[in-house]
C-alpha cells in the first residue's frame, strides 16, 4: 500500500538527514582511523574528510535552490552552531592554556599528520586548526539533522558525547590521556560550552525566517573564520629560529632557544631520533635519559607511538612535542 504523500516526503527528508549527518562526521574518520591503526591520517583525510569538506558546501548550495526547507536549515544551523560551539569550548580553556596546560596541543598535531610534515610549522598549524573547526562543524550538522528544533539540552548531552568518545576509544592512549582525570574534567566542562551554544542554535533555527537571515550568515561566519586563521596564523611564514631547527638535520630536527623547542612539534617513525642543537649555556636532560650539551648536539629517541611531551624543564611551556607516527 502507497504511503500518503506527506508521509513519503518526511521519510525521504529524514534518510537525506541521516546521510548528511554521516557526512558531518566523515572529518573525524581520519583521525579515529589514525589512532585505530587503520592507516595514515592524511590518506584517510583525503578519502573520508576532504570529500566531506567539499559535499557539505554544495549541499547547502543546492538545498538553498530546490531541497526540503528541514536539510536547508539543519545545514545551516548545524554549521553556524558547530563554529559558535567551537569558539565556546576553546574559550573556555584559554585560562588554563595561559596557567601552562597544553590543552590545545592536539590541534597542531593534526595539522602536522594532515601535512605529513617531519615538524610543525605557519602551514601545518593553519591545517590544524582549519582541520579542528571542519571537525566542529561536522559535528554541529550531524547533531542538527537529527536535533533540529529540540531542546538544546540535546546539544549540552551531544558535547558530553563527543567527549567520552575520545576517552572510550585509542584517541586517550595515542595522546597520553588515560589516567589524567584534571584534563579529562576540563574537557568534559569545555564540551558543555561546545553544546550549548550548538543547542541553542539549532532549536531556535526553526523559529526563524527561512530565507536569507539563515542563508546568508552561514557563508559570512565561514568566510570571516578562514580570514581570521589566515591573518593569525600566517601560514607560509617561517620563524628565524624554526628555520634553523629544521636545518640542524636531514630530517626531523631541532634547536632549543631559551629552554623551547623550535619547531615545537617533531614527527619520527619507531626507531627514528629527532637531532637536537642546543643554543642555550645551559644542559638540559632528556627523557630518554640522556643529556642535552649547553651549546651543544644530542639525539632524542624515544619508544612507543603517539605524542610524547617532551620537557626541558620546569617551566610550563619548555620543550615541545615527538610524535610517535606507526601508520606513516
Amino acid at each position: 500500500m502507497a504511503l500518503p504523500p506527506d508521509v513519503a516526503t518526511r521519510q525521504r527528508v529524514d534518510v537525506r538527514r541521516l546521510g548528511v549527518a554521516l557526512l558531518g562526521l566523515a572529518s573525524v574518520a581520519s583521525l579515529l582511523a589514525w589512532v585505530y591503526g587503520l592507516g595514515p591520517f592524511r590518506t584517510w583525510f583525503l578519502l573520508t574528510g576532504l570529500p566531506a569538506a567539499i559535499a557539505l558546501p554544495s549541499l547547502g548550495v543546492v538545498t538553498r535552490r530546490r531541497g526540503p526547507d528541514g536539510l536547508r536549515l539543519a545545514l545551516v544551523a548545524g554549521a553556524i552552531g558547530g563554529i559558535a560551539g567551537t569558539i565556546g569550548y576553546d574559550v573556555f580553556r584559554v585560562p588554563f592554556v595561559v596557567s601552562g596546560l597544553r590543552l590545545l596541543a592536539p590541534i597542531d598535531s593534526y595539522g602536522v599528520l594532515l601535512l605529513g610534515a617531519d615538524g610543525s610549522s605557519s602551514w601545518t598549524g593553519f591545517a590544524g586548526w582549519a582541520y579542528h573547526f571542519s571537525n566542529g562543524i561536522g559535528f554541529g550538522i550531524a547533531y542538527a539533522c537529527v536535533a533540529l528544533g529540540r531542546s538544546w539540552r540535546w546539544g549540552v548531552l551531544w558535547g558530553l558525547v563527543l567527549e567520552t568518545a575520545t576517552i572510550v576509544t585509542p584517541f586517550a592512549d595515542a595522546y597520553a590521556l588515560r589516567g589524567k582525570w584534571d584534563l579529562i574534567a576540563i574537557a568534559y566542562a569545555a564540551h558543555l560550552f561546545y553544546g550549548a551554544p550548538l543547542g541553542i542554535i539549532v532549536q531556535r533555527a526553526v523559529h526563524s525566517d527561512r530565507q536569507r537571515p539563515l542563508v546568508l550568515p552561514a557563508w559570512v561566519v565561514l568566510g570571516g573564520l578562514l580570514v581570521v586563521l589566515l591573518v593569525w596564523l600566517r601560514p607560509g611564514t617561517v620563524s628565524p629560529d624554526d628555520r634553523a631547527g629544521r636545518a640542524v638535520a636531514p630530517g626531523p630536527s631541532a634547536v632549543v632557544v631559551a629552554g623551547r623547542l623550535h619547531p615545537e612539534w617533531s614527527r619520527v617513525r619507531p626507531g627514528q631520533c629527532v637531532a637536537l642543537l642546543n643554543r642555550d649555556k645551559r644542559p638540559y636532560p632528556l627523557p630518554d635519559g640522556r643529556t642535552l650539551p649547553a651549546g651543544g648536539r644530542a639525539e632524542l629517541c624515544l619508544n612507543g607511538t603517539g605524542v610524547h611531551r617532551v620537557r626541558l624543564s620546569d617551566a610550563p611551556y619548555s620543550g615541545g612535542f615527538v610524535l610517535i607516527d606507526d601508520q606513516s
